[in-house]
């Protein structure tokens, strides 16, 4: 597909939650949780080790990490279009190669035999489109592996208060935070190895931790979030989920269902 710069500029990826240091070091921690459970759908599709592996959206490189080892390829590459993120992950994850790239366009710096995308499509227009256009880029007999929240279901007020802001933050750039639910079932002109949507318990004080940085950085400067909060109700969330993050209670009444899509290029 070709693309005019208007077109990309439109579709570029976002970064709602910011590139700073908070934010890479949130990304860390949800990493923590999220990658043990993403190696299982790679390691079974991924059955010889490949030559090469891409991570889309790689951030600071947490996923990339994972996906090499998960993967073996010869060579693992993150693409990713901030400048902050990639200098951090080169510096952490030297055993893999990091470039510059948005990951809405097309054509990629190779064509790889696997390609891994975690909390990307959330901040995209035209995800389905997007994944189209990653199956394009895989050698032939290639894997995609995608994956998106579905769905967070809680009991948590708090949890309620901040998701539903999220929401409202992502939708304003045209995008979907919830986004799995629109990726389920679709054609995408490859092979469907796997559509699930797992549900995922998380400890209430674990999410807290999630949570908790954007309501400390991004929260108090957006317009969008301070339409809708003022800066007196942002510090009383930001002290209910400190409170929660800190906590000994490991109760578990927030459950993430997560949309697990494995595509093959025939």
């Amino acid at each position: 597909m070709t693309e005019n710069p208007t077109d990309r500029e439109r579709q570029g990826t976002k970064y709602t939650f910011g590139t700073g240091p908070e934010a890479a070091s949130r990304l860390g921690e949800i990493s923590k949780f999220f990658n043990p459970l993403a190696q299982a759908p790679i390691e079974e599709v991924v059955v010889d080790p490949p030559a090469v592996a891409v991570d889309l959206g790689c951030g600071p490189g947490f996923t990339t990490d994972m996906l090499s080892r998960s993967a073996r390829p010869g060579e693992t590459w993150g693409l990713d279009r901030s400048p902050a993120f990639l200098a951090l992950a080169r510096e952490r994850f030297p055993h893999c190669r990091f470039i510059e790239h948005d990951v809405t366009t097309v054509p990629f710096p190779s064509r790889p035999d696997v390609m891994y995308a975690r909390f990307v499509l959330s901040h995209l227009l035209e995800p389905v489109e997007i994944v189209r256009r990653w199956v394009g880029q895989l050698a032939v007999g290639g894997v995609l592996v995608v994956e998106e929240v579905e769905a967070v279901e809680t009991d948590v007020e708090v949890f309620r208060r901040y998701l539903s802001t999220n929401e409202i933050l992502v939708a304003s750039q045209g995008a979907r935070l919830f986004v799995g639910a629109e990726l389920a079932g679709r054609d995408y002109g490859a092979r469907v190895v796997l559509d699930d949507c797992p549900a995922l318990p998380v400890a209430d004080s674990q999410a807290a931790t999630w949570f908790l940085p954007n309501t400390q950085t991004i929260w108090r400067e957006n317009a969008c979030v301070l339409e809708r909060w003022s800066p007196r109700e942002i510090e009383e969330i930001s002290n209910a989920l400190s409170e929660l993050a800190n906590s000994d209670d490991r109760r578990s009444r927030t459950v993430w269902k997560m949309r697990r899509i494995v595509l093959r290029r025939d």
